[in-house]
């Protein structure tokens, strides 16, 4: 009998193409999260930059720009 030791090309190749399927199959329940999140953060860090206030509707409310009546959807816990 052989020494096996370590792995082959091929045990590489197999065990990458089997993570690279499970990150296919996971990519339509992530992608849609990650890219709002992305959106809104990095409008935020543009804004920032720029000195513009946040928009209204972003889901974080800013208190230097926002309140209860000037941005109800993210101040306020139920908008009337």
């Amino acid at each position: 009998m052989k020494n096996h030791k370590g792995q082959t090309a091929i045990e590489y190749l197999l065990l990458l193409g089997v993570i690279v399927a499970i990150v296919l199959l996971a990519m339509p329940r992530l992608l849609p999260r990650t890219e709002g999140a992305a959106n809104v953060y990095f409008n935020r860090a543009a804004n920032a930059i720029l000195g513009k206030p946040n928009p209204c509707g972003d889901g974080i409310c800013d208190p230097n720009f926002e309140n209860n009546e000037k941005c109800c959807v993210d101040c306020a816990p139920i908008c009337s």
